[in-house]
């Protein structure tokens, strides 16, 4: 079997790594794991709010009102310059990797209508 699409991929990965929204990514998440209160802070947020969106992607409730709880709740914490731009930074890479994604599944023709 041939495995240049492995190579193909590194490649490609090693492209993206080049990108600034992948380098700003990077650089946040650094500095943030260098604080850990503020790193566990962090993390519990992120999967809270995780939590709640899956819930509302599998029907289970409708997230709205559960992730406005939880900006109120984190609102201080929220509002920290160094905890939006890692937020940002990550938000924009996600977006990024969400495209690279679609693309594949789609020349592909991977069929993600069951999602919707």
């Amino acid at each position: 079997m041939d495995k240049a699409y492995i190579k193909n991929t590194k490649d490609f990965v090693a492209q993206l790594k080049e990108e600034k929204v992948y380098k700003d990514f990077i650089n946040y998440k650094s500095i943030i794991a260098k604080d850990e209160a503020l790193k566990t802070k962090l993390d519990i947020y992120m999967k809270r709010r995780f939590e709640l969106q899956i819930n509302d992607s599998y029907g289970t409730y409708n997230s709205y009102g559960h992730l406005l709880d939880l900006q109120r709740e984190y609102d201080d914490f929220l509002s920290e310059p160094l905890v939006q731009n890692y937020l940002k930074a990550e938000l924009k890479f996600s977006k990024l990797l969400n495209h690279v994604f679609e693309i594949i599944s789609e020349d592909i023709d991977f069929d993600l209508t069951f999602i919707d």
